[in-house]
């Protein structure tokens, strides 16, 4: 997915949660560099709760499973940019990079800002990789939606949308029934909190 994208848009945004997705998904990039399956453009990490946590990973990454060695976070193409200043220094970066910011949902942080620069032109591709709520902006450009609002101000999307799950934190419907039946019987009751109406009562009709 992150190969088709850098052949159709010079621009990838990546909407990413802070902690553990976005070193994940750095982890990967980084793997497909080395490879030469993407290009070596600049990885741009435009959040700084996210700095901070990769900082972290970085710090610890032999100790880290799926991570392996601590190249994999360090990335000579992997740029920081803490402050609102450099933030919006990636604005005038015509094409060739991969943008992470967070929200992973697109609801906050400098994500919007990001996508306010470039839902509006062909020159992009937001990849959502993860589940998107309901009610949220990653959401209606998952379900494919003309316009959206940022800052009060209406964005036509023109730019390319993809979704991938397979960063999913999240177990599916089989691994919720597999752990559910190893924890039979249940003295009590059993509460569905977490999930969309129809997977919840789905869920429900298939532990009756």
């Amino acid at each position: 997915i992150v190969y088709l994208a850098f052949l159709y848009a010079p621009i990838l945004l990546l909407p990413l949660f802070a902690v553990e997705r976005t070193q994940e998904v750095i982890a990967d990039l980084t793997q497909l560099q080395q490879a030469g399956a993407i290009p070596p453009v600049p990885i741009f990490l435009d959040s700084p709760l996210a700095i901070r946590i990769t900082k972290v990973f970085q710090a610890h990454a032999s100790e880290l499973e799926g991570v392996g060695e601590r190249s994999l976070l360090t990335n000579p193409n992997l740029r920081f940019t803490e402050t609102v200043e450099e933030s919006k220094a990636i604005d005038r970066i015509g094409g060739g990079a991969i943008v992470i910011a967070a929200s992973g949902m697109c609801d906050a942080g400098r994500i919007r800002h990001h996508l306010k620069r470039w839902l509006w032109t062909e020159q992009a591709t937001v990849l959502l990789a993860g589940f998107q709520a309901q009610g949220t902006l990653g959401r209606l450009l998952a379900e494919g939606v003309d316009a959206v609002t940022i800052q009060d101000e209406l964005i036509k999307v023109r730019a390319a949308i993809r979704q991938t799950d397979l960063y999913s934190g999240h177990a599916d419907g089989d691994e919720l029934a597999e752990w559910l039946a190893e924890r039979q019987p249940i003295a009590r009751a059993l509460f569905l909190v977490h999930g969309e109406d129809e997977a919840i009562e789905a869920l429900r009709e298939r532990m009756v």
